[in-house]
């Protein structure tokens, strides 16, 4: 758009300036912050994302008003902005989530230094332009508008997307609700089900899985049941009994999950974890999981903390109280990854070596979360992917 020629408007050049080296500066900082991450990037708290956010907003803010600013630069830088806080989407979907947000915030930052550029070398261009301009303004607020509704869109399709790369598929979140996979892994006579789920769910998902561990085959089943035991009464109660994950469900209108080898049954508790060994026709249910008390004691202390977080039983509650636990990203990645993962599955792996040569099909519903590093497991001795099967587990309506 040009402007008429006419005296230059005092302080318009210099306002410009200082806006686009704090917009650099900025920008560089969050670059930077991204790039210096030694954990995954969901791990991050980044202040400099934040402080971007702020300074953009206020920078948008200003340009539905004065025409000083080119709207095509903070309108663009928005756009991107937007999109890097989508976590990468859509660029994620063909580079994954990390590289596409690296992307995202060096384009940020090409994009302030040649703002900063262009505008040393023609300062002349803010000259002829007025204070105040309705056209200026009315695009501006179109496209505030339409940057807002697209937030909302793309930050729902990047945390979908999202939540199918880090769990490899093994969770997938539709506008229907949340779907979990099972795939089929087959070495030799064996046969492999890993079998995503969440402790809180519909009550016809778990039905439909006691109902598939009850499909006759030719030969023996044995499931490998997920469920911390207690030994030394360490964790808190509410966890223990099942109360805790029973009153999340209700409040969210799901049902918590049950011994996947009957409910009634003596060798079963309502907590979700099926303890020792029992045998059902030519299904045996064995757990596979550790005790608690085997954990590490810096990764039994942090869960222990975080379990005491939920004891009032509230969803909302349970979630601020545990924002307020101060740790890094780097020491919640080892907890995570070495602790509530890795130990727990290397452990179902030493009970599926020494218990699946007599049986020809193995099923593991474990906790979604577990599955990429199961699957990466199951691959690596040989098994191989045969197919999958999704079920839905939690709906949206």
């Amino acid at each position: 758009m040009s402007y008429s020629s006419g005296p230059p408007h005092k302080g318009a050049h210099f306002l410009n300036v200082v806006v686009a080296t704090m917009f650099l500066l900025l920008s560089i900082w969050n670059l930077v912050a991204d790039a210096r991450l030694t954990t995954h990037l969901l791990l991050q708290s980044s202040f400099a994302l934040c402080f971007l956010w702020l300074f953009l907003s206020a920078w948008f803010l200003g340009g539905l008003i004065l025409a000083y600013f080119p709207k095509r630069v903070f309108i663009t830088a928005f756009v991107i902005l937007t999109f890097r806080s989508s976590l990468g989407w859509p660029l994620s979907l063909a580079t994954g989530l990390e590289a596409a947000c690296h992307a995202l915030n060096f384009l940020l930052v090409a994009i302030a230094a040649l703002y900063l550029v262009w505008l040393f070398l023609r300062p002349t261009h803010f000259y002829g332009r007025p204070r105040f301009r309705w056209q200026h303004s009315a695009v501006s607020l179109v496209s505030w508008m339409g940057i807002t509704a697209l937030s909302f869109v793309t930050g729902l399709l990047g945390v979908a997307a999202t939540v199918d790369e880090i769990s490899s598929g093994f969770v997938q979140i539709t506008p229907r609700g949340i779907f979990f996979t099972e795939k089929i892994f087959q070495k030799d006579e064996h046969r492999v089900h890993l079998i995503g789920l969440a402790h809180i769910g519909e009550s016809d998902f778990y039905r439909d899985l006691q109902n598939a561990f009850k499909q006759p085959i030719d030969g023996d089943r044995l499931v490998l049941t997920e469920g911390v035991t207690d030994e030394g009464n360490i964790l808190p109660a509410g966890f223990k009994s099942g109360n805790t994950y029973a009153g999340f469900a209700k409040q969210l209108g799901l049902e918590e999950q049950k011994s996947f080898a009957g409910q009634d049954d003596a060798n079963s508790e309502i907590g979700g974890a099926d303890l020792g060994s029992v045998t059902f026709g030519s299904v045996t249910f064995m757990n596979a999981d550790i005790d608690i008390s085997e954990l590490k004691p810096m990764h039994l202390n942090l869960l222990i903390t975080l379990l005491e977080t939920m004891e009032s039983g509230n969803l909302i509650e349970s979630l601020i109280a545990s924002s307020s636990i101060q740790i890094s990203s780097e020491e919640m990645e080892d907890f995570l990854l070495e602790g509530l993962i890795g130990q727990r599955n290397e452990h179902l792996m030493t009970i599926f070596e020494t218990a699946h040569r007599d049986f020809e099909e193995i099923h593991v519903p474990w906790g979604a979360a577990h599955l990429p590093d199961l699957e990466r497991r199951f691959l690596s001795e040989g098994f191989s992917l045969m197919s999958k099967k999704k079920r839905l587990g939690i709906r949206f309506n």
